[in-house]
């Protein structure tokens, strides 16, 4: 009799395949939910502890090579220079908004009139003119004639107050994860290098180090600049005496850092410094204003542009479009994204711009 062997029914190779891979975009998406409360702070983490490892690297070999002393030293520092001063900020606005609130319902404020120049300010004028007498002779009149366009801005001041102190706080959070990344930023950094030798192949090897230049070209030319204006611009307001000095400096940053620029925060001011003080004033605070409108143009081609991997124009789209797509971070992310896209794209037109993969020794 012959020996009956049990057949045991193939599994198709294509149907395995595709439950595995299900199976593992399953679990990535999982990882994803789990990690995605924790993502915005660790990438702005990541974005500082880029910016600031040279920084570390200097200070770290100065100490002997002692990371961790050289991380909690940078971050001290950070938390003292960036978050103390934004703090102060805010409080003071905010001690300037109550200071008015008060003054209006005591009845102590009062507008002084237009002068006659005003009506012959081009397109609007007559109509500033206009709301500014009114608000001059009865200020509580006008709010009530006006109250949902004041209600309107009041609700936007409220809002962009807990918007910054969320930020203040979401900030202050990415501070000392960058420390925590500092501290480990070697083997962090060769992690993410294997990552990409894996994924892309030889051009792998340049991308860390083209991502980390980039995301530090664009935390100068876009968050350098829109820090240095901001710092010009309130000078200006605080030696012109302009009220709530403070609000306006903390408008023009964000302005600034969005890239829509500090000009719409300069036509308010000049306006009303013409209106309320003396020619020579008005003449010094238009000139300077000015000047700081238009430095981003000089500082930032400097910035974007210095040692970048990849054309300023492609690390500017990248930042711009980044943040059109993505908020703040995208700032980051999309000049990151776009860079490391140029750089494949160059790489696939000329081979021969790609580092040679060693062969390994036998």
């Amino acid at each position: 009799m012959n020996d009956s062997k049990t057949s045991q029914p193939s599994v198709n190779p294509v149907i395995h395949y595709a439950i595995q891979l299900l199976a593992l975009g399953f679990l990535l998406v999982w990882c994803f939910k789990i990690l995605e409360p924790f993502i915005t702070p660790l990438v702005w983490g990541s974005v500082l502890a880029i910016t600031l490892y040279p920084l570390h690297k200097r200070l770290a070999k100065k100490l002997r090579d002692r990371n961790a002393w050289s991380a909690v030293i940078i971050t001290v520092l950070t938390l003292a220079l960036i978050i103390a001063p934004a703090i102060w900020l805010l409080m003071a606005t905010f001690d300037e908004l109550r200071e008015v609130g008060t003054a209006y319902r005591s009845g102590e404020i009062s507008i002084p009139p237009p002068s006659e120049e005003v009506k012959n300010w081009p397109v609007i004028g007559s109509t500033i003119y206009n709301y500014w007498s009114e608000g001059s002779k009865n200020l509580s009149k006008a709010v009530i004639n006006h109250q949902e366009e004041v209600k309107s801005v009041l609700l936007k001041l409220f809002d962009l107050f807990k918007t910054t102190a969320s930020g203040i706080v979401l900030f202050t959070l990415s501070i000392v994860v960058s420390g925590v990344l500092l501290a480990f930023g070697k083997p962090a950094s060769d992690s993410v290098k294997r990552l990409l030798v894996k994924i892309a192949g030889p051009a792998g090897e340049t991308m860390t180090d083209s991502a980390g230049l980039t995301v530090r070209n664009v935390a100068k030319g876009v968050l350098g600049v829109a820090v240095i204006q901001s710092i010009l611009a309130g000078i200006g307001f605080v030696l012109a005496g302009i009220p709530l000095a403070g609000l306006w400096i903390l408008i023009c940053l964000v302005l600034a850092i969005v890239q829509i620029g500090i000009l719409p925060v300069s036509i308010g001011v000049i306006i009303y410094i013409w209106g309320a003080a003396d020619t020579m004033t008005a003449t010094l605070l238009t000139i300077w204003m000015l000047f700081v409108g238009v430095i981003d143009n000089i500082l930032k081609p400097i910035m974007l542009g210095k040692g970048a991997p990849a054309p300023m124009l492609i690390v500017f789209l990248g930042a711009i479009g980044g943040f059109i797509f993505s908020g703040f971070i995208g700032l980051f992310t999309g000049a990151i994204v776009l860079t490391l896209g140029y750089k494949l794209v160059s790489g696939w037109l000329n081979p021969e711009s790609l580092p040679v993969e060693e062969e390994s020794p036998k």
